[in-house]
């Protein structure tokens, strides 16, 4: 069984440009498995959360559980950023995400590796979400070429955006009170582009609990200002034809056809800053396309699949490192080619 999560980073990794946009780098490190100097490894993509605003691939949630699967398995991880919401948009998280499997499959990324005899299998790359970060996950699933051949989402925002969650005004979660609501008109003036927010002073998390509370969260992430109460003024069963078309690449669930990869979801039954009815969505979608898919929910977990009664930091629910475990044992089988 992997091991709990914690927040200490690996040793080993190795930092390169993959993109660069208007002058601005976009970053991933990379990770190799010990004692290992050739064969064509898979490889597993993790993208960080941090509501579409904050986090970075080196964040304090850094998943050192699934580190340690891929020493085990012999596969290489990919811990990515990506830009952040304001002033960039959904949209330039789903560029992004593209430019990161196209600089994967070019000999750019194959050349920086430390042996010509080690290489990533682009056919096998496993791609990972965890609560924002699925969004860029599902955008690669989408979007990307290579095709990702599995998905692992935790927790993870992008199941369905047209959820009453996303369009309405709701109370203050939990994690709302980590942040100075205070500071937003300053964050909002601020234009600079922004993919890796190591700095936890940054406050710039602020801007996802002020979009949630006031129901502006599309506005935000889309950059589109009353595009929520737009989508909100019809019944959800037409929200979907009410999305501007300039927009709707953005609504990820309406691109998801047979072709999507197999899919494992997991999430907490109790998480309200991203509800189970995003993973519930998305897996009874995939289900109809006939799509592999396994919906493992843990019970009364809230987000981060933490016990919300166990007092702050908060621990991991009872029953957590076990969908892990079986989360990671449905991407080793895709991986294998078993599903």
């Amino acid at each position: 069984m992997p091991s709990r999560p914690q927040t200490q980073l690996p040793e080993g990794g190795q930092t390169l440009v993959y993109s660069t946009v208007d002058g601005h780098d976009i970053k991933l490190d990379y990770y190799l498995p010990r004692n290992t100097t050739s064969g064509n490894l898979p490889a597993i993509i993790y993208y960080h959360g941090g509501g579409m605003t904050a986090g970075s691939r080196r964040s304090g949630h850094f998943p050192t559980w699934l580190y340690d699967h891929c020493q085990k398995r012999n596969y290489i991880l990919i811990a990515a950023d990506y830009r952040l919401c304001h002033p960039s948009t959904a949209l330039d998280q789903i560029a992004d995400a593209k430019a990161l499997f196209r600089f994967l499959a070019s000999p750019s990324f194959q050349s920086a590796l430390p042996s010509p005899s080690l290489t990533l299998d682009t056919t096998r790359i496993a791609v990972t979400g965890f609560s924002a970060g699925a969004y860029s996950a599902r955008a690669a699933c989408i979007y990307a070429e290579p095709k990702p051949a599995v998905l692992l989402t935790s927790y993870g925002t992008g199941g369905n955006l047209l959820l009453d969650h996303w369009t309405q005004p709701r109370p203050p979660t939990s994690i709302a009170s980590l942040v100075n609501l205070e500071d937003v008109p300053r964050l909002l003036a601020d234009r600079t582009v922004v993919s890796d927010d190591a700095d936890r002073g940054s406050n710039r998390f602020a801007l996802t609990v002020r979009w949630e509370i006031d129901g502006t969260f599309l506005d935000g992430v889309f950059g589109r200002p009353g595009l929520g109460a737009e989508l909100n003024k019809v019944e959800y069963a037409q929200r979907g034809a009410a999305i501007p078309e300039e927009l709707r690449a953005g609504f990820l669930q309406e691109f998801v056809t047979a072709e999507y990869p197999p899919t494992v979801l997991v999430h907490g039954t109790a998480d309200e800053v991203v509800p189970d009815a995003e993973s519930r969505f998305h897996h009874e979608q995939l289900g109809q396309l006939g799509v592999r898919t396994e919906l493992l929910l843990v019970r009364d977990a809230g987000h981060g699949l933490v016990d919300l009664q166990s007092g702050f930091p908060p621990k991991l629910a009872d029953g957590a490192m076990e969908a892990y475990e079986k989360a990671a044992k449905f991407i080793d089988d895709a991986l294998e080619g078993k599903l």
